[in-house]
């Protein structure tokens, strides 16, 4: 009971204190991988990104993956992501518990960009040939219930960009944890995402000639060489959330989720959103809000709803909707089965 209080003050204190920043100096644009940063899952971005200390079904993999421990059975999840422009994000994740052992996942995640047109000095408008970018992360995780209040969770994630002909590697882990205080359905979260590797890229397109003497007749003057690249950071951040069930009864829960969010390449934020469950938690309506684009409130909403079928079988359908400000907005679709 004493290390349950002790940790319930460090992470009170921890969500009161925010002060604490990996954006020490100005790190804008300076990280590699930013597709690490679009939120995954429906439910989860239709209440703001305010998630991590709720997270409790696949999304959790992306948000914290000490929530997939609250997994029962086995559940797999598909999201796509109408992105901005024409880029186009799809994750798929399956989470299978392991009872008192606990719980593993794994998890997909690709960012597509299409196909774009090779330009020179002499073809401003083209050259007929084409070249593609995407990124992938691909991720396992473990999480366990430590106690019945207390779950912690670990990921381990390759993630390679590539564009054109060179590609970029890293390794990165995220570390999390979930308490339940047992006070009104308040639970408290914090995750420390993407920190690992740097990333460098490599590859045909940055072979070149060269005449490294450069003067006339020198030898030799067609020399094989390769541009060098500088390594990047990948967008290392730390989430701490809370989570409380401001109504709850057999007609109607109203959870209230408020998260701080703190990158290294940029200033912190914070977000915040409600879910409202209806119908024994067969229909959701949800809505948030957050500050991550321009230092401006930006709203997001959407819905959900979720069917058994019996006691094992079941799937869960949700939708949202998020205002990027000056980049319009963007839609996640997610579907959910369990088994």
């Amino acid at each position: 009971m004493r290390k349950s209080i002790k940790l319930l003050t460090a992470l009170s204190l921890a969500l009161l204190l925010p002060s604490f920043s990996l954006a020490q100096i100005d790190n804008v644009g300076t990280s590699a991988a930013n597709f690490l940063k679009i939120g995954i899952g429906a439910r989860a971005q239709s209440m703001g990104g305010s998630y991590v200390a709720l997270a409790d079904e696949v999304s959790a993999l992306y948000w914290n993956p000490a929530g997939i421990a609250k997994i029962k059975g086995r559940q797999v999840s598909f999201t796509q992501i109408d992105w901005i422009t024409d880029v186009n994000l799809s994750f798929l994740g399956g989470v299978f518990s392991m009872g008192d052992a606990g719980s593993m996942g794994v998890s997909i995640t690709y960012l597509s960009m299409g196909e774009m047109k090779v330009t020179n000095w002499a073809n401003p408008e083209g050259t007929g040939e084409t070249f593609e970018a995407n990124d992938v992360a691909i991720g396992l995780a473990y999480a366990r219930r430590i106690s019945d209040m207390f779950t912690v969770g670990i990921q381990a994630k390759f993630i390679q960009e590539k564009i054109s002909q060179c590609t970029a590697n890293a390794f990165a882990l995220d570390i999390g944890v979930q308490y339940n205080t047992g006070f009104e359905g308040l639970r408290l979260g914090m995750v420390l995402t993407n920190f690992g590797t740097e990333m460098q890229l490599s590859g045909r397109d940055l072979s070149i000639r060269s005449d490294p003497f450069n003067t006339v007749g020198s030898n030799p003057d067609d020399v094989h060489a390769n541009l060098e690249t500088v390594g990047w950071s990948l967008p290392v951040s730390i989430r701490l959330g809370a989570s409380m069930d401001i109504i709850k009864n057999n007609a109607i829960r109203v959870t209230g989720n408020l998260d701080f969010y703190d990158p290294r390449d940029v200033d912190q934020t914070w977000c915040a959103g409600a879910e409202v469950a209806l119908l024994g938690e067969i229909v959701f309506l949800r809505g948030g809000v957050n500050n991550y684009y321009e230092s401006e409130l930006k709203p997001s909403f959407g819905g959900g709803i979720k069917y058994s079928f019996d006691d094992t079988y079941g799937i869960i359908i949700d939708y949202a909707y998020s205002d990027l400000g000056r980049l319009e907005n963007a839609n996640r679709f997610s579907l959910s089965l369990t088994f």
